[in-house]
């Protein structure tokens, strides 16, 4: 395993490895089943603290041109860039790699839930899955390295989320007990059930006009010129976008826009956006 050399994680490899897992569909146990690996090495991939080897980084380029998780038209130019990221001390084949662009067709993505999930799911609830890769932004949130005993709360809370389609779901709890962790796991595990999949931080409570603007670029791109000035405007095109695609929406440490000694959930004054997103 090539260990990364900085100070620094390598967030932004980790961030790539980790996308590319999940429009794979598969867990990080799956993924490490496939290539004979542990789950450790996985998720160190994925935290940034190591890269892959060549062989390995290969395969699973193969297991993902398999699986159509590379942007279609633009597989070589991926492979290529994400072969330079992983810092690999060996020049990609280039005769490899045009033979499986030539030899590889790509398969319907598998839909990923955990093992207890799996043996619950009444066989009428089928999960949607779409064709399209999904559009993701979760670049802002936390970097989990390690999870632990947490498969119930994770199949409760995909239960909830993708089976029975709750509008909103609460995680609530103590600060520091692992709330955003398990957040994190929840939404990398159900995103290829989703059209969309955004993950926002009010940790610094960002005004809602500004928040919204920032997440309509995702949810629904527009030009920046074209992006309403308005509160209502803008609140108005994020809830149609809500209507019209499947989107999880993760929205971390809310706390911090609700009113100072309220146990109604009301909003500071100013805030009142979020709110009326959350009805």
């Amino acid at each position: 395993m090539n260990r990364y050399s900085y100070r620094e994680r390598d967030y932004a490899f980790g961030q790539r490895i980790l996308t590319l897992r999940t429009q794979i569909g598969l867990t990080q146990t799956g993924l490490a089943e496939l290539l004979h690996l542990s789950k450790r090495s996985v998720g160190e991939w994925e935290g940034g603290l190591s890269y892959p080897k060549a062989e390995h980084l290969k395969e699973l380029i193969a297991l993902a041109m398999q699986h159509g998780a590379f942007p279609a038209g633009h597989e070589a130019e991926e492979i290529r860039d994400l072969w330079k990221a992983a810092h690999q001390k060996i020049l990609l084949d280039e005769r490899w790699l045009q033979e499986l662009l030539q030899s590889t067709q790509p398969t319907p993505l598998a839909p990923v839930a955990s093992p207890v999930a799996e043996e619950s799911r009444p066989a009428a609830h089928a999960l949607p899955q779409f064709a399209a890769r999904p559009r993701i932004d979760w670049s802002r949130a936390p970097a989990i390295s390690s999870f632990y005993d947490r498969e119930v709360g994770l199949a409760r809370l995909s239960e909830w989320v993708v089976q029975e389609r709750c509008r909103v779901v609460n995680v609530l709890g103590p600060g520091g007990i692992g709330k955003s962790a398990l957040a994190v796991k929840l939404m990398q595990q159900v995103a290829p059930q989703f059209q969309v999949v955004l993950w926002r931080s009010l940790r610094d409570a960002p005004p809602p006009e500004a928040w919204l603007a920032d997440s309509l670029q995702v949810v629904a791109p527009e030009p920046p010129a074209e992006v309403p000035g308005s509160l209502e405007a803008r609140l108005g095109l994020l809830l149609n976008s809500l209507r019209e695609q499947r989107v999880l929406l993760v929205l971390d440490n809310l706390e911090s826009v609700l009113a100072q000694g309220e146990a109604t959930g009301r909003m500071r004054a100013g805030y009142e956006g979020y709110g009326r997103l959350l009805q």
